[in-house]
């Protein structure tokens, strides 16, 4: 689960930042600095790796899966690359831009429920990576909606 490791290069990120500058600007500029690395460094970098993994070596991924690539996969790949810009443009624009950031993560987020749950449901075998996925996904996002909730100037 990859995913893991970008969801730690931004935890990692923002609390070299918070170290960097100081604790003492209370729970909303904790929250606030956690937010942002999630949505600049994690899904940054999910937008370049998806992007380049999916167009880029489209073909080599496709085989390494065991999946036929196809036009679906680059389509992809540009939805990961869009996710990713809304992540890094959240480095200069804030407020509300946020939500909207959020809800592109949403979108992506969805998809990855979908298609885990759909492959835990048609396969006899239940993988544990495919629950533990699902399982992620569902608390990832609840998790990065109560800390934006704490931003001040994000919701109005």
């Amino acid at each position: 689960m990859w995913i893991l490791v970008l969801i730690g290069a931004g935890l990692l990120s923002a609390l070299v930042h918070l170290l960097i500058i100081g604790f003492g600007g209370g729970v909303s500029v904790i929250c606030e600095v956690i937010v942002l690395h999630q949505f600049a460094v994690t899904h940054g970098l999910l937008g370049v790796l998806g992007f380049y993994i999916n167009v880029i070596k489209a073909d080599s991924t496709a085989k390494s899966l065991g999946w036929p690539g196809g036009p679906f996969q680059v389509k992809y790949g540009f939805s990961q690359l869009g996710v990713g810009v809304m992540g890094i443009l959240s480095i200069w624009l804030r407020g509300p831009f946020w939500i909207g950031t959020l809800v592109t993560l949403y979108m992506y987020g969805i998809s990855g429920l979908w298609t885990h749950t759909a492959e835990v449901i048609k396969s006899e075998v239940k993988s544990k990576t495919e629950i533990a996925n699902i399982i992620l996904d569902v608390i990832y996002h609840v998790v990065i909606t109560i800390l934006l909730l704490q931003v001040p100037g994000v919701w109005g």
